[in-house]
């Protein structure tokens, strides 16, 4: 019996998008991403200019790095009308809905400006994963690989990057949770160390040098993790463990060696690091573990706020209060904060019901299209990233930055396969 893999594209003979020698690029320009993000705003020190206020406040910075991928590597001549000539009529339908609550939410919108930029933002993110769900599967494994390989690097380089802007401008007191290069509060830098736990896993089962590497990625990810006192990211790192362990039989032993030996490394370093704030390090995490401690705060007030952004939710049902406004429109005692740490209540928030019926109805398509495969190196790493985004999501604004959602998206197309072209036998 022979197995053959059923491709439309290649049986059309047709020049579509990337070949897959262009492919790295578009890899190595994403996995950069940690990197962008300090460099493209400039983000050191207490820099205060406008474009600094553009880039960095509104997190612009991975959306310019979609849009010079899209510019430079994709074919984009007729890129919409194409994707929705194949759309079903229900996929234009729900599409339509939730294009049509998007902009009925504008007029709801406290500052227009903020629903300008997101707006913008949300279309570059479209244009470029329909690019990208166009030309991933002409790519090939290395290149994949790789992908996870460099962005552990980036994030490592990232860390250095934060490390001399500390040197050179000492941060005060309070500067050690708000003035973190890259994002807006050090918590938010727990998506990097979920990225890089993960990236280690695709070399799990490489030999020498690689291996070392891979076991680095990971301890790298968990001390940080430890040392910023990120609970977030820690609960993240152990469900996308957990499931990759489930979903990938064939690397059950090596992922669970390698989170041994991570855990090891990270406890061990975080035991004699010194630990330069109180808002930081294993302390935190273990104090805000407690049972007491979660009942009397409600997860550091998460309870309090999901029960008031709900409440607000009500006001504008159908279709929201807009993109982008809950650190306007939000819970009194929260203003200024991004999002009320929850994907489903920012997504109720910004799109009321009929915005989110419409996404799940996109969730639910997928679902029935696609398969998930762990099967590869790289598909591991993914499913670390994928599932432990999912969690991440429940509890914090996962869903709102732009790294995560890039990051999460490329780990999405690596892990699912289309259910039409599920190999068959002849």
């Amino acid at each position: 019996m022979k197995l053959i893999m059923i491709d439309e594209f290649k049986a059309s003979g047709k020049n579509v998008g990337l070949k897959i020698s262009k492919n790295l690029p578009v890899f190595v320009l994403l996995a950069l991403s940690p990197i962008a993000a300090v460099l493209i705003p400039w983000d050191f020190g207490s820099i205060d200019n406008d474009y600094h206020k553009l880039i960095a406040n509104h997190s612009l910075a991975i959306i310019l790095v979609e849009l010079f991928i899209f510019i430079a590597f994709f074919n984009n001549e007729n890129l919409i009308s194409n994707f929705v000539g194949k759309l079903s009529l229900h996929d234009k339908l729900a599409g339509s809905v939730l294009l049509s609550v998007i902009l009925c939410s504008f007029f709801y919108a406290a500052v227009k400006l903020l629903f300008f930029i997101s707006l913008f933002a949300l279309f570059i993110h479209f244009i470029f994963t329909i690019s990208l769900f166009k030309n991933i599967k002409y790519s090939d494994e290395h290149s994949q690989n790789y992908f996870w390989v460099i962005l552990g690097i980036s994030v490592i380089v990232y860390t250095g990057l934060w490390a001399i802007d500390f040197l050179i401008w000492p941060p005060t007191d309070r500067e050690w949770i708000d003035r973190v290069p890259g994002v807006t509060n050090v918590r938010w830098t727990g998506f990097f160390w979920l990225s890089i736990f993960a990236a280690g896993l695709a070399s799990v089962k490489a030999p020498g040098i690689r291996y070392l590497l891979s076991v680095f990625f990971g301890a790298f990810g968990l001390t940080m993790t430890l040392w910023t006192g990120t609970r977030g990211s820690l609960l993240a790192i152990i469900f996308g463990a957990a499931c990759s362990i489930i979903l990938a039989p064939d690397y059950r032993k090596v992922i669970m060696k390698y989170c041994l030996l991570s855990s090891f490394f990270a406890i061990f370093i975080n035991i004699y690091a010194p630990v330069p704030h109180k808002q930081y390090g294993m302390d935190r995490i273990i104090s805000r573990a407690q049972p007491t401690e979660i009942l009397e705060n409600g997860g550091s007030g998460r309870t309090i706020l999901w029960k008031q952004t709900a409440e607000l939710s009500l006001n504008h049902p159908f279709a929201g209060h807009g993109i982008d406004q809950f650190q306007k429109m939000g819970p009194k005692q929260t203003l200024g904060f991004k999002g009320p740490h929850n994907l489903l209540l920012q997504i109720l928030f910004s799109v009321g019901i009929a915005g989110a019926l419409a996404l799940f109805y996109g969730l639910w398509r997928l679902l029935k299209s696609y398969r998930l495969e762990v099967k590869k190196p790289h598909q591991v790493a993914a499913a670390v990233f994928f599932f432990g985004g999912c969690i991440y999501s429940v509890y914090d604004n996962f869903g709102y930055y732009p790294y995560s959602i890039s990051i999460f998206t490329i780990a999405t197309f690596m892990l699912f396969r289309p259910r039409a072209l599920i190999v068959r036998s002849v």
